[in-house]
């Protein structure tokens, strides 16, 4: 018996051993029908697990768009089906091919311009993509069916047999037979035919495949090709099996799915395909053991954030090596430039400054005035979620760690001021403090992980503790005692009633004037820059005597800090508190606004809060994730600083201007100029 089928004996044996220890532990029982089941939902889990794998070894990137391939794949077949009356089998074949033309054309339009980019900022793209692919798949059914979600979509046969204590029908019995082949014929292609061992070579080493004469780019077309097909394939088993009740009912799972997705792909160390399948399955087993004993998933969600840290750290060398060759930190940021000191002395340039801050100030004054109720409960949102944007330019921007769980430290926040209002009568002002310091203990609890496990790795493991945090930790029914029911308005100083949304508006605005001021301020300080040096070198920050590790852990510690402040004013703002408001799908938004505004730019958050969560309030569901994803994706390709670099472009050319009219040469805004001085001088 050779080494590997002794392995699979051990595992298997192990696997019904863990087995009977389960059913004699748990209070129901682990009956098969049930491991039979999470074995069949797992397996469908785990081809996107090994899309996500495949995409990694080929691009040595990230792929958070990998469900969202199908997704639109999925909505397109089940349309044909339902309006066309086509055969049920013809619309899947038409989904999968759909699917694959999909995945090649967004590698050739999309993926491809980044082939030279930091493998981070490939990543933040494929953030773009799957929101781009997420409006695409709710504006289809939207415009074709005009909201009616009238129509079944299940498999054609009648067949089914009964495993206590679930029924397998058809849809389950068809999955049973497609996975299996679907599978060995991944694996025939990979082995056996000329693209598929290319593919394996280049994934070895990319370099010495170009030297050898390979079409890596080409085999990456083909790569993100097998992804789509993968991807389709599993949300068209996975939709029947869990029932068409609507069109939202095809990319049901969300983040959650993602998150399992990246958990099996982590523990298989992002290239290991039969350990990701086998990792896939086993969390498909607990998930539905879950389900059973506990009559719900939640406490998977938490396992998942454990396991995700605890296979990191244990294969944290394997995955440092294979992320050497390509991923980076946020090269593409450009500092902001400051105004040169020969012009900042016009008198021109300085009551442009104080003329355009009057006016900013005069219209956030006065735009409470001028709006309607609704239209300023609105305005105070977006200034909530520009300090949240504010936090994660303080962690992403300076510091270089990407964070997709910042929703979490906000929901801590907003349940500790809450409860301290509504239960313990404490004034707002300790209370937001209050929540200010839970949220920054909970940031560094998080940050201490991100010494040893960083870029888009940290990113899948703030995802995971966003989702676990939405699931148990910021629950009521978990928590009662952290987390509030009906939180009023406080008076403040005893005396100012805020109960209005005009009133409510201007407390959300000196919070977030306070929060610029504190991080303009921290900018400029020597920890700022120390943050910074860090972030851009941090060997050479070490050999000058300043602790990395110190530094980092203050950024996460800052950017908590504000996150809570945002959830404190957000929960009275709201005066309540409700958990669905801190999903963990809006964590990903949250970053999204941030890389639109401009990861370096204080001012660029604020315009990234105001285009997302505008378009988020003023477009039709659809149309406003598809303005987001287009905006990120726009601005990653073309101005990959943000809304905030594009504002201070326009700055620098009227600065141009002024110092042209006053025929003054500025070095650092058109260094080809050479004054007149140097052209004279002498040899």
């Amino acid at each position: 018996m050779s080494g590997v089928a002794r392995r699979a004996v051990l595992w298997c044996l192990g696997a019904l051993a863990l087995w009977a220890v389960l059913a004699a532990v748990l209070p129901d029982g682990a009956p098969a029908g049930i491991i039979l089941s999470g074995v069949v939902l797992g397996a469908i889990n785990g081809l996107l697990a090994i899309s996500v794998v495949l995409v990694y070894r080929a691009n040595r990137v990230l792929n958070f768009a990998a469900a969202e391939f199908g997704s639109v794949a999925a909505v397109l077949a089940i349309e044909f089906h339902i309006k066309l009356h086509m055969n049920y089998f013809l619309c899947v074949g038409c989904g999968l091919v759909i699917s694959a033309l999909l995945g090649g054309l967004l590698e050739l339009t999309i993926i491809r311009r980044f082939s030279k980019a930091p493998r981070l900022i490939v990543a933040v793209a494929t953030i773009g993509l799957a929101q781009l692919l997420d409006g695409v798949s709710v504006i289809i059914p939207a415009a074709w069916s005009k909201g009616s979600n009238g129509g079944s979509f299940t498999t054609p046969f009648s067949a089914k047999f009964r495993i206590y204590p679930v029924v397998f029908d058809a849809n389950y019995i068809v999955a049973l037979i497609i996975i299996p082949v679907a599978l060995l014929a991944l694996v025939w292609f990979l082995r056996y035919t000329h693209y598929g061992v290319a593919i394996r070579a280049a994934a070895e080493n990319g370099d010495r495949a170009k030297l050898l004469g390979i079409p890596v780019l080409r085999l990456s077309t083909v790569v993100w090709t097998m992804t789509g097909v993968l991807s389709a394939l599993a949300v068209l088993l996975r939709v029947p099996i869990l029932g068409f009740t609507s069109f939202s009912s095809v990319s049901e799972g969300g983040t959650d799915l993602l998150i399992q997705t990246f958990a099996a792909a982590v523990i298989g160390g992002m290239t290991s395909l039969p350990v990701t399948l086998a990792a896939a399955i086993g969390i498909g087993i607990v998930d539905q053991l879950s389900a059973w004993t506990f009559a719900n998933s939640t406490y998977v969600d938490v396992t998942l954030l454990v396991v995700i840290l605890v296979a990191l750290l244990v294969r944290r060398d394997r995955l440092t090596r294979a992320a050497d060759t390509g991923i980076s930190t946020w090269q593409a940021l450009r500092p902001v430039r400051a105004i040169p000191a020969e012009l900042a002395r016009l008198t021109i340039v300085r009551r442009s400054r104080v003329g355009l801050r009057v006016a900013i100030v005069a219209l956030a004054v006065g735009l409470p005035y001028l709006a309607s109720p609704s239209r300023t409960q609105l305005a105070s949102d977006v200034i909530v979620y520009a300090i949240i944007a504010c936090s994660l330019v303080v962690l992403t921007g300076w510091a270089g760690h990407i964070s997709l769980g910042q929703i979490a430290l906000m929901g801590f926040g907003a349940a500790t001021t809450g409860i301290l209002l509504a239960n313990h009568g404490w004034d707002i002002f300790p209370a937001l403090l209050a929540g200010m310091v839970v949220a920054a203990v909970f940031a560094v609890l998080i940050g201490i992980p991100a010494l040893r496990v960083s870029g888009e790795y940290l990113a899948v493991v703030t995802l995971a503790f966003g989702g676990a945090s939405a699931a148990y930790f910021l629950v009521p029914q978990y928590f009662s005692w952290f987390i509030p029911s009906g939180v009023g308005r406080p008076m403040l100083f005893g005396r100012i009633d805020i109960g209005s949304d005009r009133a409510m508006y201007f407390v959300c605005l000196v919070g977030l004037a306070l929060v610029l001021a504190a991080i303009s301020t921290l900018r400029r300080s020597e920890l700022g820059r120390a943050i910074v040096a860090a972030k851009e070198n941090r060997l050479a920050t070490q050999a000058i005597g300043l602790e990395t590790v110190r530094l980092n852990l203050i950024a996460f510690a800052v950017s908590g800090a504000i996150a809570g402040l945002a959830g404190g004013l957000f929960v009275v703002l709201q005066e309540g508190y409700n958990f669905g408001s801190f999903s963990a799908d809006q964590g990903v938004t949250f970053f999204t606004m941030v890389v639109i505004g401009g990861l370096g730019s204080i001012p660029g958050a604020v315009l990234g809060a105001i285009y997302v969560y505008g378009a988020q309030y003023l477009l039709p569901a659809g149309y406003s994730v598809l303005a987001t994803a287009i905006g990120l994706l726009v601005l990653l390709m073309f101005l990959p600083g943000g809304l905030g670099d594009l504002v201070y472009r326009w700055r620098d050319v009227l600065l141009r201007l002024v110092a042209r009219r006053r025929d003054i040469v500025v070095p650092s805004l058109v260094a080809d100029v050479l004054t007149g001085v140097e052209a004279r001088a002498p040899d």
